[in-house]
C-alpha cells in the first residue's frame, strides 16, 4: 500500500549517487518519513539503496538516514509496523552565527579592542572634567553630550552597570586670574571714571594687547583677537571725537567702550593691581556662580546626573552653555551624526543636517501615531501579512542588526543613525504605496518600527519622557496628557470640517471652502495643530511644535510668493514679446531696411537694398539672406492687415 504513495523505484533510474541523494534530500525537506507518519517498509527498502552515509550538506536526507539506521535492528518482522514504538530522531543543534562584540578604540594601542570589564558587568569610568572660568563654547557642549551618549549606550543598550565619575577643577591659575580680573574691572566701573580717563586707560591697555596680537601665530586665535581689536577700534572713535571737542561725553559711549574693551582692560588692570587682590571670598564667587549655571545647562541638555569630584576645598565649578538657535535635541543629534572621537565641523551645514534629521524622523512618528489612532476593531489590529509587509519586516530586522553592529564598532552612532534613517525611508515608501492603493498599512508592523526607533533615541538621550512613540509634544512631562486629552476633540473638529467641505463642494459654496482652508492654514497652526487633507482618505491630524508649524507656514508662503512672482514675470515677458511682435508686424516690408542707413545706401522701388553703405553692390549671398528676411516681414505685415480687417 505504501508504494501507491511513494515509488522509490524512481531512485533506481538515477545513476549518479550524488544526484540520487540530492533528489531524496529535496523530497524529505517537508516530511520525516517517505510514507505516512512513521517508519515503514518503504523507508527500509529505500535505505538499502544507499550504500554509505550521506554528505553533511544534505541535512534532510542525512537526518532521515541516521534515524532509519538507528531503527534498523528492530525491523525483523516480529513486530507489526503499526505497533512499533515511535523513536525521536537524533537532534542536531544549530551552528548559529558569530555574535558581534563591543569594540572600543584604545588610545594606547591605537586600535579597536574587544571591551572586557575587569569585574563582571561592572564598569568604573573616570572622566577628566573641565577647568571652567568663563562661559562655555560648543566644544565644551560636545564633550559632555558625547560622553553622556557613550555612557547611556553602555548602560542602557549594552546593559553594563556603569559608575561614572567626573572631576571638575574649580581652582587653578586661570580661575584665580579670571576672578581677580572680574573684581578689578568691577571696581574700576564703580569709580565712574571720566570719558578722558577711560579713553586714556583703554589706549594704554591696547599697547600690550597689540603686541600680543602681533606675536600670535595660531590662525583661529589670531582671528578672534583681530575681531576684538576691530570692535575696540570702532568703539574708540565716537568717544575720541567727544573728548577732542571738549563735549560732555555720552554715557552710552562710555558703556559701549568699556564693554568692547573689557578683556584687554581687565588684563591691563590685573598686571597693574592684581597683586593687591588677596581676599579669598573674591575667588569663591566665580565658581559659585558657574555651579548654578552648570546644573541648569546639564538639565537643559538632558545630560544624566554625574558623580562630581572637586580638586580643592572650593565648590564645584560648572558648565554654562547658551543655546540660541538649536534645541538641546538638535544639538545632540548633530553630535550623534559624527564619530565621537573625530573632529567636528561646527558649520551651519552640520547644524542644518541635524534639524532636517529631526524633522524627517518626527514626521514618521506623527504619521504612525495618526495611523494607530484610526478606528478599527480588534481583528483589524491583526492584519494578514502580504509580500510588502514581509519585505519591510525583513528590512526591519536587517537594520536592527546593522545598528547593533555599528554600536559594537566603537559606538559608531553616525552609522547607526544612517541605518535608522534608511529604515524610516523604507517605512515611508511602504506607507505611501498603501495610501496610493487606498489600503490601510499594517498597524502592528509600523508600531513595532516606531517603538524601536523611539527606544533607540531614548537610549541616545534624544528623547525624554515616558511616551512610547515619538518626540514629546508641548514640553517635558505633559506630552501624554496633552495628546490623549486634546486628540478626541481635534478628531471631532476634523471630521466636522470634512463634512462641511463635502457639502460645500457639492453645493459649490466657495466661501465655506475658504473658511475651511483658513482653519487649516492659519488658525490651527497657532495652536500647534497640523491638518493634512488627503484625497480619498480621512484628514490626518498631528500635534506639532507651534514654532515648527509657523516656520512651515512662512516657508510655504515664501514659495507661493516666489511662484506667483515667476508667473507674473512669465506673463510680463509674454506680453512684451507679443507687443514686440505686434510692433514688428506693423512695419511695411518696403520700410524695414530704409532706416538702416549705416548698412545700406540705395534701394529699389520695393524698398529692398541694392548697395551697401559704401555704395558697393550687395553680394549674391547677402542679397539672398536679406530677401528671406524681406519675405518673412511681408508675410507678417499681411497677417497684421488681415487682423485689422477682421477687427481683432
Amino acid at each position: 500500500m505504501a508504494f501507491n504513495t511513494f515509488d522509490y523505484g524512481f531512485l533506481l533510474c538515477i545513476s549518479e549517487d550524488a544526484l540520487r541523494v540530492e533528489t531524496l534530500n529535496e523530497y524529505l525537506s517537508s516530511r520525516s518519513y517517505l510514507v505516512g507518519y512513521g517508519r515503514s517498509q518503504v523507508d527500509a527498502e529505500a535505505f538499502a539503496l544507499l550504500c554509505r552515509p550521506l554528505p553533511e550538506r544534505h541535512v534532510h536526507a542525512l537526518r532521515w538516514y541516521k534515524h532509519i539506521a538507528a531503527l534498523k535492528p528492530q525491523t525483523n518482522g516480529q513486530t507489526p509496523e503499526s505497533k512499533a514504538k515511535r523513536v525521536q530522531p537524533p537532534w542536531s543543534p544549530p551552528e548559529g552565527t558569530d555574535v558581534s562584540k563591543l569594540h572600543l578604540y584604545n588610545s594606547l594601542t591605537r586600535t579597536k579592542e574587544v571591551f572586557v570589564p575587569q569585574k563582571g558587568n561592572k564598569v568604573l569610568w573616570y572622566c577628566c572634567g573641565p577647568t571652567v572660568y568663563d562661559a562655555s563654547h560648543m566644544g565644551h557642549a560636545r564633550s559632555y553630550i558625547s560622553f553622556d551618549i557613550l555612557r547611556r549606550i553602555l548602560k542602557d543598550y549594552f546593559k553594563y552597570d556603569v559608575f561614572y565619575c567626573m572631576n571638575v577643577t574649580d581652582i587653578d591659575d586661570k580661575i584665580i586670574k579670571r576672578a581677580r580680573q572680574n573684581y578689578l574691572l568691577e571696581q574700576y566701573g564703580e569709580k565712574k571714571p571720566s570719558p578722558s580717563q577711560i579713553l586714556q586707560d583703554v589706549l594704554t591697555a591696547r599697547t600690550p594687547f597689540k603686541a600680543k596680537l602681533a606675536e600670535t601665530t595660531d590662525p583661529d586665535k589670531k582671528q578672534m583677537l583681530e575681531r576684538l581689536d576691530a570692535a575696540v577700534d570702532a568703539a574708540l572713535g565716537p568717544l575720541q571725537m567727544s573728548v577732542q571737542s571738549n563735549a560732555a561725553g555720552d554715557t552710552l559711549q562710555n558703556q559701549v567702550l568699556l564693554e568692547e574693551a573689557k578683556d584687554l582692560l581687565s588684563d591691563w588692570l590685573d598686571s597693574q593691581f592684581g597683586s593687591q587682590v588677596t581676599e579669598n571670598s573674591i575667588f569663591s564667587l566665580l565658581p559659585k556662580y558657574w555651579e548654578g549655571e552648570y546644573h541648569k545647562d546639564m538639565e537643559a541638555l538632558n545630560v544624566s546626573k554625574l558623580i562630581l569630584v572637586n580638586n580643592s576645598i572650593y565648590e564645584v565649578l560648572t558648565l554654562c552653555i547658551v543655546l540660541y538657535f538649536l534645541s538641546a535635541r538638535q544639538l545632540r543629534l548633530a553630535f550623534l551624526m559624527h564619530s565621537w572621537k573625530d573632529t567636528l565641523d561646527y558649520s551651519n551645514n552640520t547644524m542644518e543636517s541635524a534639524i532636517q534629521y529631526e524633522r524627517f524622523i518626527n514626521e514618521f512618528f506623527l504619521n504612525v501615531k495618526d495611523i494607530l489612532r484610526s478606528p478599527t476593531d480588534i481583528t483589524g489590529q491583526f492584519e494578514k501579512w502580504e509580500a510588502e509587509e514581509i519585505e519591510l519586516n525583513k528590512s526591519f530586522y536587517e537594520k536592527k542588526t546593522s545598528v547593533h553592529e555599528a554600536l559594537c564598532d566603537n559606538i559608531d552612532t553616525r552609522s547607526a543613525l544612517e541605518e535608522m534613517r534608511a529604515l524610516v525611508g523604507q517605512s515611508n515608501t511602504y506607507m505611501a504605496a498603501r495610501r496610493s492603493a487606498k489600503l490601510p498599512p499594517n498597524r502592528m508592523l509600523l508600531q513595532s518600527i516606531a517603538l524601536y526607533l523611539t527606544d533607540m533615541l531614548k537610549t541616545f538621550g534624544a528623547i525624554e519622557g515616558s511616551e512610547p512613540i515619538g518626540f514629546p509634544v508641548g514640553g517635558n512631562g505633559q506630552n501624554a496628557d496633552l495628546e490623549s486629552t486634546v486628540m478626541p476633540y481635534l478628531s471631532v473638529l476634523s471630521d466636522f470640517r470634512e463634512d462641511v467641505r463635502k457639502i460645500a463642494r457639492e453645493k459649490k459654496v466657495t466661501e465655506l471652502l475658504r473658511l475651511c482652508d483658513e482653519l487649516r492654514d492659519d488658525t490651527l497652526p497657532e495652536l500647534g495643530v497640523r491638518l493634512e487633507d488627503r484625497d480619498g482618505l480621512p484628514t490626518s491630524v498631528k500635534l506639532v511644535d507651534k514654532e515648527t508649524l509657523l516656520k512651515e507656514r512662512e516657508e510655504r508662503k515664501k514659495m507661493e510668493d516666489e511662484k506667483k512672482k515667476k508667473k507674473e514675470e512669465a506673463a510680463r515677458k509674454k506680453q512684451e514679446q507679443e507687443m514686440a511682435k505686434l510692433a514688428k508686424m506693423k512695419v511695411k516690408p518696403s520700410e524695414m531696411f530704409r532706416s538702416e542707413t549705416d548698412k545700406y545706401s540705395n534701394f529699389d522701388e520695393t524698398g529692398f537694398p541694392a548697395h551697401d553703405a559704401e555704395g558697393k553692390e550687395l553680394s549674391k549671398g547677402l542679397a539672398k539672406k536679406l530677401r528671406k528676411l524681406y519675405e518673412a516681414q511681408e508675410k507678417l505685415y499681411n497677417e497684421y492687415l488681415q487682423s485689422t480687417q477682421n477687427g481683432s
